[in-house]
């Protein structure tokens, strides 16, 4: 539980049932606790794991991983980095909780990347769009080790900074677009381009949600109502392109910064036709890209960090792996 000010009573002004209950005077519950897995060498994978510090007077850190180097004992070129970013409606989770260190291990694995797990700032605390200034500084830090600089010796000597990726699951994959549509229109610096983006689950809000069931409807509009107390002033979610890239005067997707984009949903995601539509209006947008996208048959969100050793969890994870060894 955390307090971001004082006053103003103590009127609950969200409540989402076993998730958060947001109050006016500024106080936050959570009562989805962090189970925090320590930084390790997985025993199963041979990937090693460490915890660095990307803007410490802000709290922003991240995860890095490191895959196990090949019996020779030495990696046969640079490897691709995968900047991750993980969900929790912007305002919960953590690259600290074992299942989203599981599923970064699981990646870096099967990519042969390192991947870097970004810690952000949470909303209602650092209200949206404080965690999209985190997710760019994450990618400026990356870039830093251009030229064999930079404070992180595995980036420094493993990665290939011509091959920068960057991803996420859920409200990570909302942060993953807007940091490629950023990378669009600015600089990251040290000649460093993003090569793809892949989004997992996207996050996306508005528009048609018809084909979503009885159920999937509640959970949409537990998140609409959950939307304002993360990002105060927005216009709404079928028009604030924040939330919904897709809408009417929302920034030109043809900007995308990168080359190559892979979109995956569940086919029982209620937020999978934001994920198709992206898709599609990316096509029409003028892009000059290559857009892939990905369904699991009967999945809802995030089913991979539910059941990570499931045959359709694994699937997925080859499918970005082979997306990502074409980049």
């Amino acid at each position: 539980m955390s307090d971001i000010g004082g006053g103003g009573g103590d009127e609950v002004i969200l409540d989402a049932p076993g998730f958060i209950r947001v109050y006016k005077s500024g106080r936050v519950e959570r009562f989805l606790p962090v189970d925090f897995a320590p930084p390790s060498t997985d025993a199963a994978t041979g990937v090693a794991s460490k915890d660095v510090p990307i803007l410490p007077e802000a709290g922003v850190s991240a995860r890095i991983y490191l895959p196990a180097a090949p019996s020779s004992g030495s990696y046969s070129g640079k490897l691709p980095v995968l900047v991750l970013f993980h969900g929790g409606g912007f305002c919960l989770g953590s690259a600290f909780d074992a299942a989203v260190h599981g599923h970064a291990n699981r990646l870096a694995a099967a990519t042969g990347a390192i991947v870097v797990s970004v810690d952000y700032r949470l909303a209602p605390e650092h209200p949206v769009p404080a965690l999209y200034g985190d997710a760019w500084a994450a990618l400026q830090w990356v870039a830093a080790h251009a030229a064999g600089q930079g404070p992180e010796p595995w980036l420094t000597a493993h990665a290939d900074l011509g091959r920068v990726h960057v991803g996420g699951e859920s409200a990570g994959a909302n942060i993953a677009h807007h940091a490629a549509m950023r990378a669009g229109a600015e600089e990251l610096g040290h000649g460093v381009k993003l090569s793809s983006l892949v989004l997992i689950h996207p996050y996306f809000l508005g528009g048609d949600s018809s084909e979503t069931d009885e159920m999937g409807m509640a959970l949409l509009c537990e998140l609409v109502r959950l939307w304002p107390v993360v990002c105060p002033g927005t216009s709404g979610c079928d028009d604030d392109p924040l939330i919904n890239p897709m809408a009417e005067g929302a920034p030109n997707l043809a900007s995308l910064g990168c080359r190559r984009v892979l979109v995956c949903v569940g086919g029982n995601d209620p937020m999978r036709g934001r994920g198709r539509l992206y898709c599609e209006k990316l096509k029409g947008s003028g892009w000059c890209g290559e857009v892939e996208d990905w369904e699991a048959d009967g999945q809802g969100h995030g089913f991979h960090l539910l059941c990570p050793t499931s045959a359709e969890a694994e699937a997925q994870v080859g499918v970005i792996a082979e997306f990502l060894s074409y980049g």
